[in-house]
């Protein structure tokens, strides 16, 4: 067809998922290349926090197959479109294998503590099944260091997203003055020796990328997708817009759609998400706008969850700059609760920012409201404002309302008074006694976790008595959408009748997730990313003619 260059497997997008891919194509023999229309290398897993939730890996010693099904199922539900049985079955059976196969590129991957965030549902898992990246020290990309993207909300800095629950505590536990003396030591040494030592979704893509280029992976920036190639019904190549020009690349195997999501598309986050949401309120990365998967649609692509996002629930300054994702790790913490117009609490504060994030959208609470008494402002962190240091220039700033009595508070922020009083003398009476008769706050391992272990009786409940008080505003931000593409056991993408598209695969959250509507643990969507993106390579250069077909 006359294509510029060709390839085995083509790979729009350069996310975690991307790298797993070409990697596993090349290790089989073949051959592949990573677009990425942006400048930057990584996707949204750069911006992430860079964890991966994968049941049964390598490195976890404690847990099984059987396990990690049992806790899927009893999470994410009845199997349908986004989840069947036969996808569920391959996220598990595979993902230990992806793991391991990183781990053998040289991808330096360990274990974290994050318990699952439904922890105490059959199968859940108590230490968690969250893996990351070590530390990564920039550097060692050489002429690639400042080609990686990074999440503009938060400087780089050498500590690992984990690792943030533990700052929260720098003023009340030895845990957490532990884990602020570690960042301090990390920022000298580097600043000493000149190193750039990243944690989160850069130290992940970091290493990642590390491992592309040492395998002397093609990663071509500034390559925009801006159409698939079809021959007798199968996507052989993908058309591509650069600098020098428009150019087309064959795909001998089938193309990969790891472009993320459509956080950042206004029209369609206005056709398929919940109201009011544009997409101003998204920390996806720049780039994650729907082009690939509208693509895809138009071939007939059958989509599914399209309502859904990553939502982490959290507050922007006054300026419009972020301030916070606070859901669980600070609104969990004594002293903090999250009410709507009406005064009520929306939900658990400590347990998973998914779920939460779904509450504010069906109570109709876009925005809500943190209600934070100002002793847990002297104790722990909260955004912006460090623990103990005085919430005064963020009062002035508007970014905090406050006031002495609860009715005040009220009125300022446009809560119903009485709502809000009552609420609040019920909370009491549960913080009295550490039982949260309304939402179960505190009584799972992962909600304990996300409190305070110096308070009794409950870790996460803490009377809201004693003013000043204060209410910041709580908008249901994102860190992508979580809708998309439906896709099968191998990746492959499918049309409504389910049959696949030839030639056609997808992973990440440009696909409908093997996680359904919910968020079982601490980097479900990465995890997922990982596993099918490796399950797409091996299932492209498996023997036999156009292994995309139906």
């Amino acid at each position: 067809m006359g294509f510029d260059e060709t390839f085995d497997l083509v790979i729009v997008g350069s996310g975690c998922a991307s790298v797993t891919a070409a990697l596993a194509v090349q290790a089989a023999g073949g051959s592949a290349v990573i677009l990425e229309k942006q400048a930057l290398f990584g996707g949204s897993t750069a911006f992430s926090g860079g964890i991966a939730w994968i049941p049964a890996n390598p490195l976890l010693d404690d847990d099984s197959v059987e396990a990690g099904r049992t806790y899927v199922d009893a999470i994410v539900g009845a199997p349908d479109k986004a989840s069947p049985v036969e996808k569920r079955d391959s996220f598990i059976a595979q993902g230990p294998m992806a793991v391991q196969f990183l781990l053998d590129q040289g991808v330096d991957l360990i274990r974290v503590p994050w318990p699952d965030y439904y922890s105490n549902e059959p199968g859940g898992h108590e230490y968690g099944r969250t893996i990351s990246a070590a530390l990564f020290d920039l550097r060692e990309l050489g002429d690639w260091q400042d080609k990686l993207g990074y999440f503009y909300g938060f400087p780089r800095m050498p500590v690992g997203s984990w690792e943030f629950v533990d700052l929260t505590l720098a003023k009340t536990t030895w845990k957490g003055k532990r884990a602020a003396l570690k960042l301090a030591w990390n920022m000298l040494k580097d600043k000493l020796t000149g190193a750039r030592t990243v944690g989160s979704g850069n130290a992940l893509q970091g290493r990642m990328l590390k491992a592309a280029l040492d395998h002397r992976v093609p990663i071509r920036l500034e390559h925009e997708v801006t159409g698939l190639e079809i021959d007798a019904g199968a996507v052989v190549g993908v058309t591509v817009r650069t600098a020098q020009g428009e150019r087309r690349i064959g795909a001998r195997k089938g193309v990969l759609l790891n472009a993320g999501g459509f956080s950042r598309n206004a029209e369609m986050r206005k056709a398929f998400q919940p109201q009011p949401n544009t997409g101003a309120w998204t920390m996806a990365n720049p780039g994650d706008t729907g082009g690939p998967m509208q693509m895809a649609m138009a071939l007939g692509a059958d989509v599914d969850c399209m309502e859904e996002a990553w939502w982490t629930p959290g507050s922007l300054l006054p300026d419009g700059t972020y301030g916070g994702f606070h859901v669980p790790g600070e609104s969990g913490k004594p002293g903090v609760i999250i009410v709507g117009p009406d005064g009520r609490r929306l939900g658990n504060e400590a347990g998973a920012y998914m779920e939460f994030g779904q509450r504010m959208y069906a109570s109709g609470a876009v925005p809500a409201w943190a209600i934070i008494e100002g002793r847990a402002l002297t104790r722990y962190s909260w955004g912006p404002v460090l623990a103990g240091k005085s919430p005064a220039p963020f009062v002035e700033s508007g970014y905090f309302l406050r006031a002495d009595t609860l009715a005040d508070l009220a009125r300022k922020a446009g809560i119903d008074p009485d709502g809000l009083v009552g609420e609040v003398a019920r909370f009491n009476g549960f913080a009295e006694r550490g039982v949260d008769e309304d939402f179960g706050r505190g009584a799972s391992h992962h909600n304990r976790a996300m409190g305070d272990p110096g308070n009794r009786p409950n870790p996460t409940l803490g009377k809201i008595e004693a003013g000043p008080f204060y209410a910041v505003e709580i908008l249901p931000l994102d860190v992508g959408t979580s809708g998309g593409l439906v896709t099968d056991e191998n990746a492959r993408v499918l049309r409504a009748d389910g049959s696949a598209i030839p030639g056609l695969y997808a992973a990440g959250n440009i696909t409908a997730p093997v996680v359904g509507h919910t968020y079982p643990g601490a980097g479900a969507s990465i995890g997922g990313g990982i596993v099918f993106g490796y399950v797409a390579a091996c299932h492209a250069m498996a023997p036999g003619d156009r292994q995309g077909a139906g």
